[in-house]
């Protein structure tokens, strides 16, 4: 992201976004094609602009700004009238919002985590894919025998 992305944001918001997110968001700590960047910690102003649509009222939540989603229910966003904002969860589906990480540093910890989480679970895909083949492999050698057999035993009956 760059700086005239962030004012992009700003304008067409009517807020200032704080310096511990812009730091975050011109030096993206996370792979530009990860479930992170797509989501949880969005890296693109259309899909920034998208969750910053009114919100219903969060109760002790003067200004907030939505920066991502967990791929589902959940939206995750900041208090920026806040100095140090925690970061928030509202949950759709409880009409609800808590506190995620009590700071900045906090979640971006925790979706460093995330994406641990994903990169394992490829590879267990992956090996799973694999395993998968093989099994295919075998249940088409053992029909292809099956199925010779039967031609033999029916064809010279």
């Amino acid at each position: 992201m760059t700086e005239s992305d962030l004012k992009k944001i700003e304008v067409a918001l009517g807020l200032v976004l704080p310096d511990f997110y812009r730091t975050t968001m011109l030096n993206y700590p996370f792979p530009k094609d990860s479930f992170v960047a797509d989501f949880c910690l969005m890296n693109n102003v259309e899909g920034l602009l998208k969750y910053a649509q009114p919100h219903p009222p969060y109760p002790g939540i003067t200004k907030p700004y939505g920066i991502g989603n967990d791929g589902g229910e959940e939206v995750y966003f900041l208090d920026v009238a806040a100095k140090d904002s925690q970061v928030y969860v509202y949950d759709h589906e409880l009409g609800k919002h808590e506190v995620k990480a009590k700071d900045w540093n906090e979640y971006l910890s925790q979706m460093t985590e995330v994406l641990k989480e994903v990169d394992e679970d490829e590879i267990v895909d992956e090996k799973s894919m694999r395993r998968g083949d093989r099994w295919l492999a075998i249940i088409l050698a053992v029909a292809t025998i099956i199925g010779i057999a039967l031609f033999l035993y029916f064809g010279f009956k």
